[in-house]
């Protein structure tokens, strides 16, 4: 059999792998005794399959806000990774308090008692409860049946619930949960907590009715119990904003502040939803509890790194300045349809590619407000016409992706920056 060699095999195609990883799949290759032919094939095939897996910017016109798969909330980076005061006090210059000034302000926004942070908000729930297994001898986790929530990634949350050794009692039905069912279960199981869950990616209707904060808090002050509420949605902006933008699909949805007033002894959420931030998972509310959690064992392991808190950090300082159309979550799903109409109009002007405006819509995404729909125009390209689009759209060095529906493909630019306009014209006129 004509073979070929290891180095032979990397020289033969030009790509941005380091040579290591080049070496690497040439090496395996070769171990497939396979002919010359067959092995270049082969290792082309495996170089460009790793090329496009490696993460990178992406530009993203599906319309989904928060898409889960594109890293939910975009955000302006501005931590440069070099030294950070994260954990030194320049007061005193010597050894300080981690995110002092993150708590503080964070304390501020939300007005909470006291706040941590986590790496996401599964860590949220799962060191919480642990926390409170651990300091406060609870035994049992009370919640709706309508609240047992799967999000994406295989996120079960009674299996979270199991992993913390707590047991898990479902009361009510499906869609319907009483305050007698809560004091029933808080009878027979003392020391229980009681948690509430955002539904998240699903919504139910009709025949429903569920206890709010405001009932639960009462219940649990009655049988001197936990309120725990896993809201994770994460909605902290003011609802002046939401009126002087005339967005009004987020009137139903409890903020994190309002959680807190109403009675949660401590709310959770994530920092890549609502909150339009970095992937976190944010804790908050009475500092006995969060005390506890940041002293448990475990809460080393789910730390955020410095370049999450910097970012947590600037976040929450544009929300405290009132300034919230600089995060772009809310320069996006506050874009005024007239807005949208001309940038997508000077869009189509400048394509050279067969296309036509459709009224569609863009969606918040990210396992939050899934029955909401913002009116979006979209450019429409038929994939009939231009089957190989999005293929080449994929490997651009920036690739741009869009949404598609049965024969069409569509670009939003409602989850479009401004900027990047320019380049989606390139590419589709290069086609």
């Amino acid at each position: 059999m004509d073979n070929i060699s290891v180095n032979t095999l990397v020289d033969s195609y030009e790509n941005p792998l380091p040579r290591e990883i080049q070496l690497n799949i040439a090496k395996n290759i070769s171990n497939e005794s396979l002919g010359k032919s067959e092995s270049l094939k082969e290792y082309i095939k495996k170089i460009d399959s790793l090329v496009l897996s490696q993460q990178k910017r992406v530009i993203n016109c599906t319309g989904t806000l928060l898409h889960t798969n594109l890293g939910r909330a975009q955000s302006n980076i501005s931590f440069t990774g070099y030294a950070t005061n994260i954990e030194y006090d320049l007061e005193k210059q010597e050894r300080g308090v981690r995110n002092a000034y993150l708590t503080s302000s964070m304390n501020i926004l939300l007005n909470s008692e006291d706040v941590c942070f986590v790496n996401n908000n599964a860590s949220s729930l799962f060191l919480t409860l642990q926390s409170l297994k651990k300091e406060n001898t609870t035994d049992a986790v009370i919640i709706s049946r309508g609240e047992i929530i799967e999000i994406g990634g295989s996120y079960r949350l009674p299996e979270i619930i199991q992993e913390t050794g707590m047991q898990l009692i479902e009361v009510g039905t499906t869609n319907k949960t009483h305050p007698k069912d809560y004091r029933k279960a808080l009878r027979e199981n003392p020391n229980a907590l009681v948690l509430k869950v955002h539904r998240s990616n699903f919504s139910l209707s009709g025949f429903v009715e569920e206890v709010s904060i405001k009932e639960l808090k009462t219940i649990t002050d009655e049988f001197e119990v936990l309120l725990v509420h896993d809201l994770g949605s994460g909605l902290v902006i003011d609802r002046k904003f939401l009126e002087m933008q005339n967005i009004t699909f987020f009137n139903k949805e409890i903020s994190v502040q309002e959680s807190l007033e109403e009675g949660s002894d401590v709310v959770l959420f994530s920092g890549d939803k609502l909150f339009g931030s970095m992937q976190a998972g944010i804790i908050a509310g009475s500092k006995d509890i969060v005390t506890k959690i940041k002293g448990h064992p475990l809460f080393r392991t789910y730390r955020c790194s410095p370049m999450v808190t910097y970012e947590l950090q600037k976040t929450t300082e544009i929300y405290l300045s009132k300034d919230e159309k600089k995060i772009p979550f809310w320069a996006f799903i506050s874009m005024s349809l007239e807005e949208l109409d001309k940038r997508v109009t000077k869009m189509s002007k400048k394509l050279t590619l067969e296309h036509t405006i459709l009224e569609d819509f863009s969606l918040v995404g990210g396992g939050t407000m899934p029955d909401v729909k913002i009116p979006s125009p979209v450019i429409c390209i038929n994939n009939k016409e231009n089957n190989q689009i999005q293929s080449v759209l994929a490997k651009l060095d920036v690739p741009i992706i869009p949404r598609t529906r049965e024969d069409n493909i569509l670009f939003d630019l409602r989850s479009v920056f401004i900027d990047d306009d320019i380049h989606i014209i390139d590419a589709l006129n290069s086609q």
